[in-house]
């Protein structure tokens, strides 16, 4: 179904999005420390830095991925928008639009409802979609 290709899509590009802020984070130098040979009794040792290419290559990678992902999970949304605004019961239209588009927990959705607890919402939605 697509409410749940949805969520699981959206779950999927907010990893991805993790995943660039990590790699960002971290430097894209990287350096070591080789000892070159002995003079004497002294150890040349010599100090390396560069760019981390694996590093900027998985980078641009998974910006690529998160792009492609940004623009199924827009088509999804859209799908999805139109599925909840055809529902015609109002209560039911709400707690789809909660829970899928504003990734609301059951226990938000009671309180966003005023209900007295978290299955009624749960319920309602259950109730809705073994009906489709």
């Amino acid at each position: 179904m697509k409410l749940s290709k949805f969520c699981d899509v959206k779950k999927e590009a907010e990893d991805l999005y993790n995943r660039i802020e990590r790699l960002t984070k971290q430097s894209d130098i990287i350096s070591d420390v080789v000892q070159n040979g002995v003079t004497g009794h002294r150890k040349n040792i010599l100090s390396i830095t560069g760019i981390d290419l694996k590093r900027a290559y998985k980078l641009e990678l998974y910006k690529n991925k998160l792009k492609n992902k940004y623009d199924e999970l827009l088509e999804l949304q859209n799908e999805v928008e139109d599925f909840i605004e055809k529902i015609e019961d109002s209560q039911t239209r709400q707690i789809m639009r909660y829970r899928y588009m504003d990734s609301k927990s059951w226990i938000q959705i009671m309180h966003k409802m005023n209900y007295s607890a978290e299955s009624t919402a749960r319920m309602i939605h259950d109730r809705f979609l073994n009906k489709k």
